[in-house]
């Protein structure tokens, strides 16, 4: 039931109430005891819940401005994530991609859109095997760790990069960085 509907019940609930107290009132001169005592208990229940629901309009106007706070600062990480210059991409311990970065988009040359559940591994050129071993011993590390990755972007041709790893069990933070030529040795790759 909606706060504004139960709103209209409460107020013809007193309403009627006060109908009825006008009517005992006009009606008996000597009410008994019984009946004085019930309506003094209707009397403090509907008060009650007038309280209550105050209480819920308070509640939901509170909810409210949370919610807004809530989209505004979600709004801003967004913006925050997306604008950062380097490439940047949080995946699933199974390399599965939660999140991704203007800049990891660019990198692999795939929409933001796209890449978002697609694997990360399908991008790894070489020993996906071996690259997926390794992220299942990231997510149990503590501390970040640097892996380098030979990569093929969409329609690319094959490239280095450098990923600082760091996770905390139920995700993996990737910042992406293309190397430079020479910087790595193939037996450093992954």
């Amino acid at each position: 039931m909606a706060v504004d509907s139960l709103q209209i019940q409460i107020s013809s609930a007193l309403q009627r109430f006060a109908s009825l107290q006008r009517r005992i009132d006009g009606e008996l001169s000597q009410p008994p005891k019984l009946l004085s005592r019930v309506v003094e208990e209707l009397e403090k229940a509907l008060e009650e819940v007038q309280v209550a629901q105050d209480q819920l309009i308070e509640n939901r106007y509170r909810l409210e401005q949370v919610q807004t706070e809530l989209s505004r600062e979600r709004e801003r990480y967004w913006r925050l994530f997306d604008d950062m210059p380097q490439p940047y991409v949080v995946t699933r311990p199974d390399s599965a991609i939660v999140e991704v970065n203007k800049a990891a988009s660019d990198l692999l040359n795939v929409s933001q859109r796209f890449l978002v559940g697609k694997t990360l591994s399908v991008f790894v050129c070489e020993d996906r095997a071996g690259f997926l071993n390794e992220i299942t011993r990231v997510t149990q590390e503590s501390t970040p760790v640097e892996l380098m990755l030979r990569v093929r972007p969409r329609e690319r041709a094959p490239l280095d990069v450098v990923a600082r790893v760091s996770g905390d069990g139920t995700s993996l933070r990737w910042i992406l960085q293309p190397a430079s030529a020479g910087a790595i040795s193939p037996s450093m790759i992954v």
